[in-house]
């Protein structure tokens, strides 16, 4: 019988542990990657907006869910913030962001960064100028937006009204929303737009406009167009301060505050959005494509015009 020679099987012994700590070292890599909770980031032109806050909660809810983490910042408005916050989050460590941009041209240089660092990114709710990196951009119809509460307006007011915009034009949302109502009366000369207040959409910033535009302008106006709730809650707050007129007051978004101003008589309509459908929707993309699955490049959401003459179709309580 031939005698085992011992560095041999010495050898032999040490092959072996070494591939069964190479397999284990593997496998333990693999749990690890699996195991790894995915960082989301969020951002939103501002979160003293209850749309953006249920939008907002719509993504954490599904994130929370599949055990991962979501990371949110709130600009208040600014862009230089806004960008400074995103390199924040991107330092941090995020694996997918959720933008939502305060201005549709400042937001470039974030957006870049973001595909320097390999970081897709989600427009929700806004477009902008220049989709850098953007997989999705999933919004409501802003278009038609316009269109339905320029349609409302016509029906109520068929002689013809003087009209006042509310509006902050750097969010592209608010100028597709302008351009659904341009076009929509731009064949009817008995509808005048005096004059457009740009630069303000949330409660306290619009109040302080319009109370200083009535303070200084004598142009007549007997409707107001604000381009989301804030702004035209904004205006009635205003407009019952300094006038005892009776004016058609119109926003977006289909907010709880403004289906009970509605019903109250002081609000004329507003146009729903679905917050919580396009939280989810926006979460539900951002898996699918993590997975490798085919997604689309846009993505509308219908809306809904709420007036009172559909208002109990509606829960005045909560969100679309």
């Amino acid at each position: 019988m031939k005698k085992i020679d011992k560095n041999r099987l010495r050898a032999f012994y040490m092959l072996l542990a070494y591939v069964f700590l190479l397999c284990l070292s593997v496998v333990l890599l693999k749990l690890k990657i699996e195991d790894k909770k995915i960082v989301f980031g969020s951002t939103f032109m501002t979160m003293n907006n209850p749309y953006f806050n249920v939008l907002n909660e719509n993504i954490r809810d599904t994130i929370e869910a599949n055990g991962d983490i979501l990371i949110t910042r709130d600009p208040a408005q600014s862009q230089e913030r806004q960008n400074a916050q995103i390199i924040d989050m991107l330092n941090e460590g995020i694996d997918f962001l959720f933008v939502n941009a305060v201005d549709k041209s400042g937001i470039e240089s974030a957006l870049l960064e973001c595909q320097k660092r390999g970081v897709p990114v989600i427009l929700i709710d806004t477009d902008v100028d220049n989709r850098i990196g953007v997989i999705s951009a999933i919004q409501s119809d802003n278009y038609e937006a316009g269109v339905l509460l320029a349609q409302d307006l016509i029906r109520k007011k068929p002689e013809g009204a003087k009209i006042l915009i509310v509006e902050n034009l750097i969010a592209s949302s608010m100028v597709q929303r302008r351009q659904g109502f341009m076009d929509t009366i731009a064949n009817n000369p008995e509808y005048e737009i005096v004059d457009e207040i740009d630069g303000v959409s949330e409660i306290e910033t619009v109040n302080q406009a319009i109370s200083q535009y009535l303070g200084k302008s004598d142009k007549e106006f007997d409707v107001i167009f604000g381009l989301n709730d804030p702004t035209a809650i904004g205006a009635i707050a205003a407009l019952r301060e300094k006038s005892e007129k009776k004016f058609l007051i119109y926003g977006v978004d289909g907010s709880p505050d403004a289906k009970e101003l509605i019903r109250q008589g002081l609000f004329t309509a507003t146009v729903a959005q679905h917050p919580i459908y396009m939280g989810k929707e926006a979460a539900k993309v951002a898996y699918d494509y993590l997975e490798g699955k085919e997604i689309e490049s846009d993505i509308h959401i219908n809306v809904d015009l709420i007036n009172a003459g559909n208002l109990t179709r509606f829960d005045i309580s909560k969100w679309q």
